[in-house]
């Protein structure tokens, strides 16, 4: 593969962890009643469209989203303290894991009736991962979830570069594009699974960041 176009293994855990979030974002909306369990910014304004319309079955899902994503992130942070940056990455990769494989376990053995409380724990559990995931992205120093800071940082670096007659600059992008395209894939993807009805679905973040992990631990294996 060319020097231009390889990838580091960090690299590829980023876009591993991007399609997982895009999978999670339509297996949350399209399932569990309108709600994204990464993308915090929606569900803010899915929040207050919700209480807009007096819906407080959806408003709650929101809600119990925000929680998740939040009680996610200060696990995360705990989970990273005093720890080496490859060390603690290794933890929060796993107990992202761990959090996806039990949604999809649950998921796929629990009845599916809307608004029931079994949507509340998968909706919890979903956004607890993500809440996670955001701060393995933290550690990483891109976040895999929030685009409209990617897009921002991705339309200005090409901005620059041309403005500067610097080509060589467009380098600098090769892995905010890609993290924005493995998002979209995972959204696509996971869509078109749904429409078919397709239950495995649930499993796609899971499968995703489990290779992720897989790819961590082997590289860390190699440095030892």
């Amino acid at each position: 593969m060319p020097d231009e176009i390889k990838l580091t293994h960090n690299e590829l855990i980023l876009l591993l962890t991007a399609f997982a979030a895009g999978s999670v974002d339509i297996i949350s909306f399209a399932t569990l009643g309108g709600v994204f369990a990464s993308a915090m910014t929606g569900n803010f304004a899915l929040l207050a469209y919700y209480v807009a319309q007096s819906d407080s079955q959806s408003a709650m899902g929101s809600v119990v989203a925000l929680v998740g994503f939040a009680v996610g992130c200060a696990g995360g942070v705990l989970q990273r303290r005093g720890r080496a940056q490859e060390q603690a990455l290794t933890l929060l990769i796993a107990s992202e894991t761990g959090l996806l494989l039990f949604f999809a376990l649950y998921a796929m053995l629990t009845p599916h009736i809307a608004h029931a409380p079994s949507d509340h724990l998968q909706i919890l559990l979903l956004a607890v991962a993500m809440g996670l995931q955001s701060v393995i992205g933290q550690t990483m120093s891109l976040i895999t979830i929030v685009f409209t800071t990617t897009l921002t940082k991705l339309v200005g670096t090409i901005a620059d570069s041309i403005a500067n007659g610097n080509v060589a600059g467009l380098k600098d992008v090769k892995i905010q594009s890609a993290i924005v395209v493995s998002y979209l894939f995972g959204a696509l993807l996971s869509g078109a699974l749904i429409v078919r009805k397709a239950e495995e679905v649930v499993f796609l973040p899971f499968i995703a960041v489990a290779f992720a992990f897989a790819m961590h631990r082997r590289s860390r294996v190699k440095a030892a």
